[in-house]
């Protein structure tokens, strides 16, 4: 932040001097056009690297999706308390997993050998998960942990994941 204000007081400061050293004549509209151009370039630099920089952008749009996923998934299986079965067990462990995959994908992670852990008297209750990732660092991992906790409401404790090569 400190980086482009000074960019942009720089900027501004050139731009002040160049008009004032450049006679009235026909080159002061361009370069108080290109001047203009570049200034604005400058000032607009953060909202560029937010839209185009590192993929954070996206990267928490998909984590988002994902949450929202969760939750209308949670909400079906509350609505279907009558129709316990099997498929619907089956098909819940099914999508958690799916789930987990791309919240550790979008921290360049690959999860694999995905265990999940429910609780004795209710099949739909995630106690707990255990997996392995390869890829990202350990800042990575702590973030999938911290997602993780917040999508499926369970302690950071209670999330195993282990590293796998580099």
């Amino acid at each position: 932040m400190a980086e482009w204000l000074k960019s942009l007081a720089g900027g501004l400061c050139i731009l002040t001097v160049l008009l004032h050293l450049i006679p009235d004549g026909k080159f002061t509209k361009y370069v108080k056009f290109y001047a203009g151009l570049l200034f604005f370039l400058i000032a607009a630099r953060p909202v560029i690297r937010f839209f185009a920089g590192d993929g954070e952008l996206e990267r928490l749009l998909r984590l988002e999706f994902v949450k929202e996923e969760h939750y209308d998934l949670q909400n079906a299986v509350e609505g279907m308390s009558e129709l316990k079965n099997s498929q619907i067990s089956a098909a819940l462990k099914q999508e958690i997993v799916r789930q987990i995959t791309e919240i550790s994908a979008a921290y360049s992670l690959t999860a694999y050998e995905i265990t999940l852990d429910f609780d004795e008297k209710d099949e739909y209750l995630l106690e707990g998960i255990s997996f392995s990732v390869s890829g990202g660092d350990d800042a990575a991992v702590e973030a999938v942990i911290q997602e993780l906790s917040g999508v499926y409401a369970l302690e950071e404790k209670e999330i195993r994941i282990f590293r796998q090569g580099g």
